[in-house]
């Protein structure tokens, strides 16, 4: 599968969708850039080796979160940016998610739910991990929002990836000693509480919008059924929870190695066992719009960081150096962002452009 065959969809499809007036400016400035990443309309430049002999155009990139061709690099920063930062100690992945009655919700209004889900599922485990049967102090906390299940359906949730360890009031370093950490049934109640109560407070002031008809009623119907909220095992450390947020942080819901392209249609392949049963066809036009819905509004801030996470991360810095130095491991962990250089096929020199040829010849 070719690694543009997104922006081969949109190419074709989104033209026809570009003057929607219903389209939000973050999803239209969205599938702009994706149609035309790497195709000269963000300028170019030229790369050749120094003996001339081989001489080739690089178009730029668009450089926007949601294209699926030139997120690479900076999701890979980030997620060795945030590796740095996390506690060395035990974590726990705790997801929340609303009913689907709130879906729709979501649909109309992205931004406050985006922003109620975020407050709503910190609070609920603060909350619990101030009591002193749980933790007694604020640990780390690193959430994540997606707004799209496997088969790209609208599922609002936020993932959580919450320490083991928290600073007390009086700046000392606390374990939790469950081996369970947190009751779930406890931690739903807690978070449907607070998120209702706000919802409740939002339909008093008149915020919601008038086509999601009668508000209170859904809440007081809602406020009485179970909700789903998973706390997972306790993982060693806190990094593959936080490679699974890096891999949806850019580039979009899903990933060019996912699609099958029919004449006219498109096959979305989810990532789990049952691939063939799951698998989705959309027509062109109803996948770009569908992709299109995912797309964070602008200024968003889909992963946040709370607690200890909160900060630069001199408290965590200095909790890790407190502890015995870890033995070195055999294996060698590459940066995946590392600059390549594509060489001449003719001479073997590295081909450069005018700028990294004038730095190399500069004098010292």
């Amino acid at each position: 599968m070719q690694g543009n065959v997104i922006q081969q969809i949109f190419q074709a499809h989104f033209p026809a969708l570009a003057h929607e007036a219903a389209l939000p400016v973050a999803a239209f400035r969205a599938g702009l850039a994706i149609s035309r990443c790497r195709t000269g309309a963000y300028g170019q430049h030229i790369e050749q080796c120094r003996d001339g002999c081989t001489t080739r155009v690089r178009y730029h990139s668009c450089h926007h979160r949601s294209c699926p061709q030139c997120n690479a690099v900076p999701r890979a920063r980030w997620l060795e940016q945030q590796q740095a930062r996390l506690l060395d100690c035990e974590h726990y992945h705790v997801i929340f998610t609303v009913p689907a009655v709130f879906r729709r919700w979501w649909e109309q209004q992205p931004e406050i739910v985006t922003a109620d889900l975020f407050w709503a599922a910190k609070e609920a485990l603060f909350r619990l991990c101030a009591d002193p049967r749980y933790l007694g102090a604020t640990p780390g906390l690193l959430a994540g929002f997606h707004s799209w299940s496997r088969r790209l359906l609208v599922h609002p949730h936020v993932h959580c990836l919450v320490s083991a360890e928290g600073l007390t009031a009086q700046g000392e370093w606390r374990r939790a000693q469950r081996a369970c950490f947190l009751p779930a049934r406890l931690l739903m109640a807690t978070f449907r509480a607070l998120l209702l109560k706000r919802w409740r407070r939002r339909a008093r002031a008149g915020e919601w919008a008038s086509a999601l008809g009668d508000v209170a009623s859904v809440l007081e119907r809602q406020a009485r059924r179970p909700w789903s909220v998973q706390v997972q095992p306790r993982y060693r450390h806190g990094r593959g929870v936080a490679i699974y947020l890096a891999r949806y942080l850019r580039g979009g819901p899903c990933h060019a190695s996912q699609l099958v392209l029919h004449p006219g249609k498109v096959t979305l392949l989810p990532k789990q066992a049952a691939r063939a049963a799951a698998a989705r066809t959309f027509t062109g036009e109803a996948f770009v719009r569908h992709w299109l819905t995912h797309v964070p509004r602008l200024r968003q801030r889909t992963v946040r960081g709370y607690g200890v996470y909160a900060t630069h991360g001199a408290a965590v810095a200095a909790r890790n150096a407190s502890r015995p130095a870890a033995a070195p491991t055999a294996e060698a962990v590459a940066r995946v962002y590392a600059v390549v250089t594509t060489c001449c096929p003719h001479c073997g020199q590295p081909l450069l452009s005018p700028w990294q040829a004038a730095r190399a010849q500069a004098p010292p």
